[in-house]
């Protein structure tokens, strides 16, 4: 049985759902059916859409019905940007994207950036620098552009290294990413979801529903955050086949899904 690593929590739930439900919204009438599906009670789930209303993640327009804003949109965009192709260009130069942290940054600033960097894959190279292989399709100012809106400082400086000693570029593409990790948690994702492709639809409603949405739910995560290597550094393309295993998937769950919200929105 696959071990899942990303745990959801009742906020994300309820984006991931409004995700799936754009762009009609989320009703309190849906609320049951999370609370039964993921056994939470309703109103720890009224607690999380109060929260997500105050940090301007969803609009509320006190009537019941809830709407994801502009803000969350946006970050949804990034979050699925993995269905695209026009991700990563197919060959790689050699060079590297490098973002200067300054020092001195307020912790709260600096473990903002910290995030928005991991998720474009960069690790640390250097004392303050961290790097990514240059393979995007990004031109460097959109890049930075990108990287701000998720939350990385503004004092942090970007540059490409075209030129840098043989023994360092060979310590980054060896050790900073754990590659052989990464494909193994790959390869047991693609083997679940294969799995739940054949089952998934004997299931109940309810179980349907679970299983649809936390196994889906954690290939997205690994998909979301992949650090898009090149195959100088990652070769075997794990990316794009659990890329491919996770698009079948997510046509059947979502399927699944919007049927039980349209039999809900009917009986309310």
């Amino acid at each position: 049985m696959y071990k899942f690593k990303y745990e959801p929590s009742p906020k994300n739930m309820i984006l991931d759902l409004m995700g799936v439900n754009q762009p009609n919204p989320l009703e309190t009438s849906h609320l049951s059916m999370l609370s039964d599906v993921f056994n939470i009670p309703v109103n720890n789930l009224r607690v999380a859409l109060t929260r997500l209303t105050a940090k301007g993640l969803i609009s509320n327009d006190g009537r019941g019905i809830y709407r994801l804003s502009l803000k969350a949109i946006a970050k949804r965009d990034f979050i699925n940007r993995w269905r695209t192709t026009q991700i990563i260009n197919k060959s790689w130069d050699g060079s590297w994207i490098a973002c200067h942290l300054p020092k001195g940054a307020d912790r709260t600033a600096r473990k903002k950036s910290l995030l928005a960097l991991q998720w474009y894959g960069f690790k640390a190279g250097l004392d303050l620098v961290w790097i990514r292989p240059n393979n995007l399709r990004l031109n460097l100012v959109d890049l930075v552009s990108f990287l701000r809106n998720l939350g990385l400082e503004i004092e942090a400086k970007h540059f490409i290294i075209t030129q840098a000693e043989e023994a360092i570029q060979t310590h980054w593409m060896n050790n900073l990413w754990p590659i052989t990790k990464l494909d193994m948690d790959y390869d047991d994702l693609i083997k679940a979801l294969l799995q739940s492709i054949e089952t998934l639809q004997q299931n109940t409603p309810q179980q349907a529903l679970l299983q649809s949405s936390l196994l889906g739910g954690e290939a997205i995560h690994h998909l979301a955050i992949d650090p898009l290597l090149p195959s100088e550094i990652r070769p075997g393309n794990m990316q794009l086949k659990l890329k491919t295993a996770m698009l079948a998937y997510d046509k059947i769950g979502r399927k699944i899904w919007l049927e039980q919200l349209s039999d809900l929105s009917c009986q309310a």
